[in-house]
């Protein structure tokens, strides 16, 4: 087992349309929080916030489908971000939870800003981590990935395979420049292991369809508390975006951190489970 992986992971399941969507129960709390994690990863990677939570919270950890223990994506799924919201509904409503707080990790931080756009009656709060509304650059959106960028991703994965595509995803130094190199080869083979297991449909569904989504329209809606954490050095989500959220949330925090890179839940676990426990505990919560 992983040395991040401290407690055993078994799945619930609940059944949507054709498919599976496994969940995790885990915590001796009573407030529940729910976690979403991000590409290419799947529930596991919280290890670290689990273990720090587990004793402060209910947490439902989420395998999105694709990832970890869930079923495969659909490939004929046009909006993958909606399908997810969809899912995370159908789940809370499965669970009876109607005040939660959601947290969420860059592509899946991205599935929690829509969320709270439209079920503002299902959350108390929302923390997001190098979370964007639109990934994808243009004429009046300069962060993210070019259209070469995506188009290198796509090209990767359709002719080299998941292992290629995992690779270029998790190079170190790109996504993991704030850790020593014999800390960012552990976490690159934690979550490569993650990555292989979701695949290269799965991973597709972010390059070819969420990378399209522009939920700008969508942050004026979001009248949940909300804290956004980003990373100094990320390049996938740089802190700029933060800003803007900032900036188009009513009631958001931001918090930069400086030095840290993309997966800064993973290479900072005590500063980000401080922030997190402080936002949760003693942030007020919406009505």
């Amino acid at each position: 087992m992983n040395p991040f992986e401290r407690a055993a992971w078994r799945p619930q399941y609940l059944d949507v349309d054709d498919a599976r969507l496994a969940h995790y129960i885990a915590g001796r709390g009573e407030e529940p929080v729910v976690w979403l994690h991000g590409l290419p990863l799947d529930s596991r990677s919280w290890s670290a916030q689990r273990a720090h939570f587990d004793p402060l919270a209910c947490n439902v950890f989420v395998d999105l489908r694709g990832y970890g223990a869930s079923s495969k994506l659909p490939l004929d799924c046009v909006d993958v971000t909606q399908l997810y919201t969809d899912d995370l509904e159908r789940l809370l409503t499965h669970l009876n939870l109607r005040g939660v707080a959601l947290i969420g990790f860059a592509s899946a931080g991205h599935v929690a800003l829509r969320f709270a756009a439209q079920h503002p009656d299902r959350l108390t709060k929302l923390a997001v981590i190098n979370a964007s509304p639109r990934f994808r650059r243009g004429a009046d959106w300069p962060w993210g990935f070019d259209d070469a960028g995506i188009d290198r991703f796509v090209r990767i994965g359709r002719d080299a395979g998941i292992e290629a595509l995992t690779d270029v995803i998790l190079d170190p130094g790109t996504v993991l420049r704030d850790v020593g190199p014999h800390e960012a080869h552990r976490l690159k083979e934690w979550f490569g292991a993650m990555s292989r297991t979701a695949g290269t449909d799965t991973l597709m569904g972010f390059f070819e369809r969420i990378s399209r989504d522009d939920d700008r329209h969508l942050l004026g809606s979001i009248a949940t508390p909300t804290m956004l954490v980003t990373s100094g050095l990320g390049r996938e989500v740089p802190s700029d975006v933060g800003l803007y959220l900032r900036g188009h949330i009513a009631e958001s925090w931001l918090v930069e951190l400086p030095g840290a890179d993309h997966f800064v839940f993973a290479t900072r676990p005590r500063l980000v489970n401080e922030l997190l426990a402080q936002f949760l505990i003693a942030t007020p919560a919406a009505p």
